[in-house]
Parts: structure tokens; C-alpha cells; sequence
């Protein structure tokens, strides 16, 4: 399990008022404290400002709102290159794959990448604060599908 040698995050991105874009900072509140020893983080910020926090853990699980990756609304997708996720891309043009490339080589401490989960959504532009009906009755299998993955990554590493 996790401990001082191995520091793991829990890290959802999103956006809590653009309605189904925020399944990732809601899955991560819901897995706090599921782990003991892993920290859990939920931000708005995409692109460089991720870097100061990752720098210092040793793995990170990336949960986060997909658009573009064949699937319906509330299906989960494991993502190897960043295709397909909203916050993983940022308006700059550096995705989250970079991002760790980029700290690296700036000398920092950062990641390996775990696993990132992406959360098919419908519209990634519609205002609200509520999931969509599609989300909200997938998040009780979502919640225990990426608990049971992460548990079952975190026993190899």
C-alpha cells in the first residue's frame, strides 16, 4: 500500500458548473478516504499550473470527463494518450502525457501515471451544476468500477 516511499494521488478534474464535465471532481470526493495513505485531489486547472501538484508523487490516477472516445454517456474508458479528454488537452495545446514529460524535464519529481480515467459525457458545454440523468444513474457503477481498478493496480505497485 501506499506510504512515505510510494505517495500516490487520486486527481479528478473538471468543471463543477459546466454540468456532466464535472464527474471527475465528484468520483474523486467519493473515493476519499478509500485508501488509506492515498491523497485525493479534485481541481478546475488544466495545462502547466498541474505541475505543482504532481511534483513529489510517485503514481497518480487521473479521473476525468471524455468526449470523442466511441462510447455513450457515463461509460468508462481507460485513456493511454490523452485521446479523447477534456482537461487532458489543455487550450495551450499541452496534454497531461506532456505535462509529466515536461516536469521531468524541468528536474522535478513527477508521476508515473497509474491510470487515467475517462468518463464519457454528452454535451461538455452545457451550464449546470447537476449531472445529466445518463450520469448521475451511472455514477454507483462508475464509483465501483475505478475503486475496484485502483485497487487492483495499487496491489502491483
Amino acid at each position: 500500500m501506499a506510504g512515505k516511499e510510494n505517495r500516490i494521488l487520486i486527481l479528478g478534474l473538471g468543471n463543477p458548473i459546466l454540468s456532466d464535465d464535472g464527474i471527475g471532481l465528484l468520483l474523486t470526493k467519493n473515493l476519499e478516504g478509500k485508501f488509506p495513505g492515498v491523497e485525493c485531489a479534485s481541481i478546475t486547472l488544466a495545462g502547466v499550473e498541474l505541475l505543482d501538484i504532481l511534483v513529489g508523487y510517485d503514481h497518480v490516477f487521473l479521473i476525468d470527463a471524455a468526449t470523442g472516445t466511441g462510447g455513450e454517456p457515463g461509460e468508462l474508458k481507460e485513456i493511454s494518450d490523452g485521446k479523447g479528454a477534456l482537461h487532458l488537452f489543455t487550450s495551450h495545446g499541452a496534454n497531461f502525457f506532456d505535462l509529466l514529460k515536461l516536469g521531468r524535464e524541468m528536474g522535478l519529481k513527477m508521476p508515473e501515471p497509474a491510470a487515467v480515467f475517462g468518463i464519457e459525457i454528452g454535451n461538455a458545454t452545457d451550464f449546470g451544476t447537476a449531472l445529466t440523468p445518463p450520469l448521475l444513474s451511472a455514477l454507483p457503477y462508475l464509483e465501483t468500477a475505478i475503486t475496484d481498478r485502483i485497487q487492483e493496480i495499487m496491489g502491483s505497485l
